[in-house]
This record gives C-alpha cells, sequence and structure tokens, in this order.
C-alpha cells in the first residue's frame, strides 16, 4: 500500500514538472486595450518574408486579451486590430508580454513589459514616428500649393530636407543597432522601410550588415530569421565577387 502511494505520489510530481517544463517554453502575450471593448485583437507571426495568423481573441468590457502558444524559437509577434493600428513584438521562450494602450488616444501609443527587446522595439517605433510625423507634413504642404507658380521651385526645397530626415532616420537606426548589435531587434530595424523602400541598404551600409549577422550568429545560430540574414549577406558577398571577378576579365 505504501508503495503505491509512493508510486502515484511520484506520477504526480513527473507531470507538474513536465507541465512547467512546458510553461516556461511557452509565451503569454496579454494585455489591456482601452476603448475598444468588443474589438477583435488578431496575432500575427512575422516570418522571414511575410506573416500568418496564429490566434484572435474579442476584448472584453475592460479590454483585457491573452494568447498562449508555445514557440520553437524567439520570435516577432503582430498585435493587429480592426482599426488598423497595430503592436510588433519580439518574444522569447518563457516570456509573459503584457501591452497597454487605448484605441480611443491618437496618435496611437502603448506600453509593454516583459521582453527587453519589445520595450526597445517601442522606443524605436516611437521616434520614428516623429521623422514620419515631419514627412508627412512636407507631403501636406507640398501637396496643398501644387497649383502654385513657385511649387518647383518649392519642390526642389522640400526635397533636400527630406534628405535630411532619411538622413537623421538613418543616423537613429545606426546608433539604434550599435546599441543592441546582439538583439533579433536590430534585424527589424535594418529592414525598416522609410515609405517605399528600406533606410539602411546593402550596397550602401554592408558593414552594419556584416556586424548583425556575426553578432546574431553568435546568440541565435539555429533562429529562422538569423539564418536567412546570413543568406542574404552570404548571397551579397557572392555577387559582389562575380562582378569583380567580371571586371577584371574585360581588362
Amino acid at each position: 500500500m505504501r508503495f503505491i502511494k509512493i508510486l502515484f505520489l511520484s506520477l504526480i510530481i513527473f507531470f507538474l514538472s513536465c507541465s512547467e517544463s512546458k510553461n516556461r517554453n511557452g509565451i503569454v502575450i496579454s494585455g489591456t486595450i482601452r476603448n475598444a471593448s468588443g474589438e477583435k485583437v488578431v496575432l500575427r507571426e512575422l516570418d522571414v518574408d511575410s506573416f500568418y495568423d496564429l490566434d484572435s481573441a474579442t476584448l472584453d468590457d475592460i479590454g483585457f486579451f491573452r494568447f498562449i502558444c508555445d514557440p520553437s524559437d524567439a520570435g516577432f509577434y503582430i498585435l493587429r486590430f480592426v482599426s488598423g493600428e497595430y503592436i510588433l513584438l519580439l518574444v522569447e521562450k518563457g516570456d509573459e508580454v503584457y501591452v497597454e494602450a487605448d484605441l480611443g488616444k491618437q496618435p496611437f501609443n502603448y506600453t509593454v513589459t516583459g521582453n527587453p527587446g519589445s520595450v526597445i522595439l517601442r522606443e524605436f517605433y516611437t521616434q520614428t514616428s516623429r521623422n514620419l510625423k515631419k514627412a508627412d507634413s512636407l507631403r501636406s504642404v507640398l501637396m496643398e500649393n501644387r497649383e502654385s507658380p513657385d511649387f518647383y521651385r518649392l519642390s526642389l526645397s522640400f526635397d533636400s530636407i527630406f534628405l535630411k530626415i532619411i538622413e537623421d532616420q538613418k543616423i537613429l537606426e545606426r546608433t539604434f543597432i550599435k546599441q543592441n548589435p546582439g538583439s533579433l531587434t536590430s534585424l527589424i530595424v535594418l529592414n525598416y522601410k522609410f515609405g517605399l523602400t528600406p533606410v539602411m541598404k546593402m550596397e550602401d551600409d554592408f558593414s552594419v550588415f556584416l556586424d548583425i549577422d556575426s553578432a546574431l550568429s553568435i546568440h541565435y545560430p539555429d533562429n529562422k530569421h538569423v539564418i536567412f540574414h546570413h543568406q542574404r549577406v552570404i548571397d551579397y558577398q557572392r555577387q559582389e565577387k562575380e562582378k569583380q571577378s567580371l571586371r577584371k576579365s574585360n581588362f
């Protein structure tokens, strides 16, 4: 009888330990979104070249939601609202990330705790929004004066101002990456599009691409985002060698 009790207790301990281990590997993303009761929030995972929906929830009376996942590795997740607002998060195994926001306030803003990378991403987007606001203001003024006789002269002066904004954005991104070389968030910053094209380009900023590849390959050797970035670096190096060989052969 005593043996049976011991065996029973051992089995309970075993299953509890398995459950705790699974919880440590899983992730929890929850939060409270004010002024959004009854609205739908969709959880998406950002893949290397696309995204796909994982789950969805309807915000309760106080705007609370909760998602539980079991990812194989660290990754990027998007909280997308019907209103069009979204929150990008970096989440790693065992994280419990909590966000707060108010859809009734504009411009949209949020707070996040539970993962340092998610906090860093929020700061990057906050700073970037200032440059976006400047660029949008320039476009608005230009559109308002499109019938003006001085439109051409005005557009030229605005072009120089816009280029200065782009340069400020590049400085922001370079500084961010320099301060966080071993964080997966550097990949988001590196590929951020200010308009239609990324601010950082392989042909102009290859040393930055290479530095990120070296740092992340140490910290996240098996991560799909890191592997994808590494392959891009390898492909670019190969293409540049082929161009050099072709140029030499033409002499």
